[in-house]
């Protein structure tokens, strides 16, 4: 999935010059010169993955440029249009390298694997490698993911730039997320107020506790437009297909009302989301599915009118 998203941004935005980061095996930069046309360039500095890249290349016959040194040593000495960080570990070493030397009005693709750091399994880790304080609990992914990218648009803005992002998902064991990334202090300033704390008991309601967390980014994780010229690499696959369509609901809200908070708050059963939906409808109001959960379900409307709403109706039907 990983892959499929990642070419199939790339081939809506046509970037001239791409630099994978972290080879490994080549196959992901072997696929973006196949799949989008490209000029890639691959960085690796080990060298048993550098012999597999190249062997790899060569019975692709793919004009692939490897390059034997560092990630940050090739994305300093060559302009990028995108950039792909994918690492071994943390994303956060290679962050900086990556926003700096990318072009302006250029992509940046990460992946996080630390969800354990990022979800809060580990405060004193999330505090060290983030700076930042986040708790576990039903919407830990939506928050990690958010987290991850409020410390990028953190970072970016200490080197006068911005972020957009333009698609950003939760998959398996990996946070995904590309992002443009522009230059200008006044736009990173505009930025930074879409990173701040947030307090789930003023957000979402009463049920959960007082507590400030983040400070996170709040602003969209998606560009709608964007997403909605996304075809699947090789033209067909319902599960690509089918996170594309629920990403364009995320922005809908900030986080989403979960419906088993909503049972324990009012001790019944819990209602399946296409009750939800309809309760929302008979409001004049929308529901919609989350990628982040199975029982969430985000809105037009806020979250905490959300959560009244279908807690009272799940009271009611208990008398």
């Amino acid at each position: 999935m990983n892959r499929d998203v990642t070419i199939s941004a790339l081939k809506v935005l046509r970037p001239k010059r791409v630099l994978d980061g972290f080879g490994a095996t080549g196959i992901r930069a072997i696929r973006f010169r196949l799949e989008t046309g490209s000029e890639v360039h691959v960085s690796e500095i080990n060298p048993v993955s550098l012999r597999i890249i190249e062997k790899n290349v060569r019975m692709n016959s793919t004009d692939v440029s490897v390059h034997a040194e560092s990630f940050a040593e090739t994305s300093r000495k060559i302009p990028f249009d995108y950039i792909d960080v994918d690492p071994y570990g943390s994303v956060v070493p290679h962050l900086d390298s990556a926003i700096i030397n990318v072009k302006n009005k250029g992509y940046v693709g990460i992946t996080a694997t630390d969800l354990s750091v990022l979800t809060g399994s580990y405060p004193e880790k999330t505090i060290r490698r983030y700076n930042s304080v986040i708790v576990k609990d039903t919407f830990k992914h939506e928050k990690g993911l958010r987290l991850l990218l409020g410390y990028a648009a953190r970072r970016s803005a200490a080197m006068d730039r911005y972020i957009r992002p333009i698609v950003s998902f939760w998959n398996g064991h990996y946070y995904r997320s590309i992002f443009q990334v522009l230059a200008g202090s006044m736009g990173a300033d505009t930025m930074l107020s879409r990173v701040r704390h947030v307090n789930l008991h003023d957000l979402i309601g009463t049920y959960y506790p007082s507590r400030e967390e983040g400070p996170l980014w709040t602003g969209e994780i998606e560009d709608n437009s964007f997403l909605a010229k996304m075809g699947c690499p090789d033209g067909e696959g319902e599960k690509f297909l089918a996170l594309i369509a629920l990403l364009r609901n995320e922005d809908k809200s900030l986080f989403f009302t979960d419906l088993q908070d909503v049972a324990r708050c009012t001790r019944s059963d819990v209602m399946g989301v296409a009750k939800a939906t309809s309760i929302l409808e008979d409001a004049r109001a929308n529901g919609f599915r989350t990628h982040f959960s199975p029982t969430g379900i985000k809105s037009n409307i806020q979250a905490i009118e959300v959560f009244r709403m279908l807690s009272d109706h799940s009271q009611r039907q208990k008398q």
